[in-house]
């Protein structure tokens, strides 16, 4: 099985045949696919649309890993919006035979100096295990990303204890967790089995020790352990599989000449087929 896969985050106002494209001609397997009108992939599809695109994508046989929501529960009123807008997502992730949907939990807070609001966590528990109900009634799992609050296995392992619900899991987005100091060896062993989908990047701290999250670089270019990453999942028997997030559309450092998923997708294609490929020789990298 071909297990590498990009988000379509950078790739707004594409259609969908060219996304399925550049998919095939760059040598993915899987597309996560952003939802949004932006994105030509969303909620608001028609039925009809739906099969169209779910058509197109298996006849080029790249496969739809995911939705990649904006959900994000934080415990507060909010969430009764957030839990309608998740549970669209999910019919949407039914309609295109995706495993799962992604969504976040906490505040996207990037200062030290700037405090986000206390979450409340047994209301957030609450909300996924509503969540994961109604999504498990439709084949669809529920995919929480490692970001914000709950960025490390360690928050995380204690959350999906406590929501007990066999169909939430992780997505590993291998950044976050290194911003909180949790080391890949340590994220790993506590993910486990739970860990059933993994975001690729690189990047570098800030220089401002108040910035809690890094400075995003190319691959290879920072300071993010990729290669021993990928080895220490192989090994852990994970199936899952690597998904590009090129964060180009909020990342100015990554708003660059070169940065056009044209260039960016087939160079991830040929870094990650080299990591798995020394992986296999058991050549250390």
């Amino acid at each position: 099985m071909n297990r590498l896969a990009f988000s379509t985050l950078p790739c707004e106002g594409w259609s969908t045949e060219k996304m399925a494209a550049i998919a095939r001609e760059c040598g993915f397997g899987g597309i996560e696919l952003r939802e949004g009108e932006a994105w030509g992939i969303s909620a608001a599809m028609t039925q009809a649309a739906r099969q169209s695109a779910l058509r197109l994508f298996e006849e080029q046989g790249i496969r739809v890993t995911n939705i990649g929501s904006g959900v994000c529960f934080t415990g507060s009123e909010g969430d009764k919006a957030e839990l309608a807008r998740y549970r669209d997502a999910v019919l949407l992730a039914r309609d295109l035979k995706a495993a799962g949907v992604r969504i976040f939990l906490g505040y996207f807070n990037t200062r030290l100096d700037d405090p986000a609001p206390p979450v409340d966590y047994e209301n957030i528990v609450a909300r996924i295990r509503d969540a994961c109900e109604f999504a498990s009634a439709h084949g669809v799992r529920t995919w929480i990303e490692t970001h914000n609050e709950f960025a490390t296995g360690r928050s995380l392992n204690r959350l999906l204890e406590d929501v007990g619900k066999p169909d939430c899991a992780v997505i590993y987005d291998i950044i976050h967790p290194l911003e909180e100091g949790e080391s890949p060896e340590e994220t790993i062993a506590l993910l486990g089995e739970r860990c059933v989908h993994v975001h690729i990047k690189d990047g570098v701290p800030f220089e401002d020790p108040l910035e809690r999250s890094w400075k995003y670089t190319k691959l290879g270019e920072g300071r993010v352990p990729v290669a021993d990453i990928v080895r220490r999942l192989e090994r852990a028997g994970y199936e899952g599989y690597y998904s590009l997030e090129w964060e180009s559309k909020w990342r100015k450092e990554l708003q660059t000449a070169d940065a056009d998923p044209a260039i960016v997708f087939p160079r991830y294609v040929a870094f990650m087929r080299n990591v798995l490929r020394a992986g296999e020789r058991g050549v250390p990298q």
